[in-house]
């Protein structure tokens, strides 16, 4: 739905033709203005009737029935079964100087027959239950194949939880198929994607938990990063429990600039031994539950504050650091 800003921007109208049209607007026998607009749903066009007079610009169209030839043609169209090739679909839009393809999908060749059967699972007439949630399906994985837009990540996450937990008296692999396709190199967002990563004890600080978040700043990389943020990030890390797509991203970005990722088990040792040492440096700790570390005894203590214990993940941050 449109904001009312953009509303009003929309609806700037140019001064009305002779013929009682100009471009993407009408009028009606009485002069009465209305726009028509080109929108996609499930990749198909729809023609919109808009009354620039409101706020969205819906309305009901039953009195506007008749108001003139050319409108009763616009309904003509709006009332069938139409698609983007379809003669009088494009034969209106070149009389209302519409662009005929505007939002049209694009698609990778070897991807369209695909494309196909999957709409041929759509029910149009359903908006709920497993229907409505199967029709979600199929829109999400038109919408990530596109190649004229860049697949989002949110939408991504939506269809592979669905796939995840497959419920449909379908097959499931046509889905899967088209899922697979989905080019994750050229995955963006509309919003920020928010991601945790707990660190431990380190020579970098106490231990904490960081949220990094991906796609927060116009300035973003490609994948979402921000070097800006979070380029000063080392130190050691519990790897995560759930890798998904901005987890993935976020692990490989850490991992490339120093941080060490330690599984559960390796996570245990590390706060058995160097982590503890790190700990101890720090005079406090926070960590996950169940990595605390070990009680010192009294010499321990006294031994660390003169000598350094083996601290192999340091020295290799020290290493890598010098080159």
């Amino acid at each position: 739905m449109l904001t009312p800003q953009a509303a009003r921007e929309q609806y700037n109208f140019a001064p009305q033709a002779a013929n009682g049209r100009g471009k993407n607007h009408v009028a009606d026998d009485q002069g009465k203005i209305y726009r028509v607009h080109i929108s996609t749903i499930g990749s198909l066009p729809v023609l919109r009737f808009l009354d620039p007079q409101i706020e969205n610009g819906f309305f009901d169209l039953s009195p506007t029935r008749g108001a003139s030839a050319l409108i009763d043609r616009i309904f003509t169209v709006m009332d069938s079964e139409y698609s983007w090739d379809t003669p009088a679909y494009r034969g209106l839009c070149s009389e209302l100087e519409l662009d005929p393809d505007r939002g049209r999908p694009e698609y990778k060749e070897a991807d369209k027959l695909l494309m196909s059967e999957l709409e041929y699972h759509v029910a149009w007439s359903a908006s709920g239950g497993d229907y409505g949630r199967l029709n979600q399906l199929i829109f999400d994985l038109r919408d990530l194949l596109r190649t004229d837009r860049r697949p989002e990540f949110y939408t991504y996450k939506r269809s592979a939880e669905t796939l995840r937990n497959w419920t449909f008296k379908l097959p499931k692999a046509p889905f899967s198929d088209a899922f697979s396709r989905i080019d994750l190199h050229r995955i963006a967002s509309s919003k920020s994607v928010h991601t945790s990563i707990d660190f431990l004890p380190s020579w970098k600080g106490r231990g904490y938990s960081a949220s990094i978040n991906l796609w927060s700043t116009s300035n973003c990389e490609d994948d979402g990063w921000e070097p800006q943020s979070y380029g000063h990030v080392t130190g050691v890390a519990l790897e995560p429990a759930h890798l998904d797509l901005a987890m993935e991203t976020v692990v490989r970005r850490l991992t490339a600039q120093g941080v060490v990722f330690l599984s559960a088990s390796e996570a245990r040792a590390y706060m058995d031994g160097e982590g503890a040492y790190w700990a101890f440096r720090q005079g406090s700790w926070q960590c996950p539950g169940g990595l605390q570390p070990p009680t010192l005894t009294a010499s321990e203590r006294m031994l660390w504050r003169v000598r350094r214990p083996a601290t192999p993940l340091y020295d290799q941050h020290a290493t890598r650091k010098q080159l």
